[in-house]
């Protein structure tokens, strides 16, 4: 348990940018943003981002207070290497794993800045949900193949998005995000969003949720991940962390992201979502 009177607590207006937090009863736990959880490294400075951009919003994730224990879906606690939980619902089935998380908060990003309707994510098969098309009425059928039909128009609440969230979980996962998702110039340094996958049945990946930059322009992230089963999305702590949990980027072809859960990262597993 993270002492309480060490970082600011989150208002209800901070709450307004995460639309998850609507869906979920109240009370709610202390909360804080992962900005205000996690100081830099010293000599380290967090690296400028543009307001309003995905790398600002994971910034000020809000993060639990009362716990870093990781649970999964049905409640049972799980050991996991975390320093941090974050705020966000997992559902109550064996959905939202590794590849998922990343998604969820890709989408959930999309929801919070009025994109929603650019939500749209391929299925390990290769065919393409899209919430605009999902909230029309689109249905799909799978058995060995996917079959898609038409139906009543439905709700475009943040409920039903969370809903149509779960037929993406269902079907796609790291083979598909593997396969789908852009791979970044390598000229581009890691950056906040960026996340490395390695497909596989069963595969992982975890997404970087901020980043910190030094004098001699070395990059250290903050790490999250989901996994199986479906659970908490938690931000990874090690020993090879710097400060416990800062981990050391890839810069260029033949480095490394080693994190405690996996295997390690190559740097051609690095895919950004767009």
């Amino acid at each position: 348990m993270v002492a309480e009177a060490s970082v600011p607590s989150y208002t209800p207006a901070d709450l307004a940018d995460y639309p998850w937090t609507e869906d979920l009863a109240e009370p709610f736990p202390t909360l804080t943003t992962l900005e205000s959880r996690f100081d830099v490294p010293d000599g380290y400075t967090r690296v400028p981002v543009v307001p309003g951009s995905y790398e600002g919003w994971l910034r000020k994730l809000p993060i639990r207070m009362d716990r870093t224990d990781v649970l999964a879906y049905n409640g049972k606690p799980l050991a996991r290497p975390s320093a941090a939980v974050v705020f966000l619902d997992v559902g109550n089935r064996d959905l939202m794993q590794c590849a998922d998380s990343i998604i969820r908060l890709d989408a959930e990003y999309l929801w919070a800045t009025g994109r929603a309707d650019e939500a749209g994510y391929r299925f390990t098969s290769g065919d393409l949900s899209r919430w605009a098309d999902w909230k029309a009425g689109e249905r799909f059928i799978v058995s060995r193949t996917v079959k898609r039909e038409s139906g009543e128009p439905r709700s475009s609440s943040h409920t039903s998005y969370r809903k149509w969230l779960d037929l993406i979980f269902m079907y796609a996962g790291t083979s598909s995000l593997a396969r789908d998702a852009p791979t970044p110039p390598d000229d581009q340094p890691v950056s906040a969003g960026d996340f490395f996958v390695a497909p596989g049945f069963p595969g992982h990946a975890v997404i970087v949720l901020d980043v910190a930059v030094n004098i001699d322009g070395e990059r250290v992230g903050l790490v999250g991940q989901g996994f199986m089963p479906a659970e908490d999305v938690h931000v990874l702590e090690s020993t090879r962390a710097v400060d416990g949990h800062w981990f050391p980027l890839p810069a260029a072809a033949g480095d490394q992201l080693s994190t405690p859960s996996w295997h390690p990262f190559s740097w051609d597993a690095r895919r950004r979502m767009r």
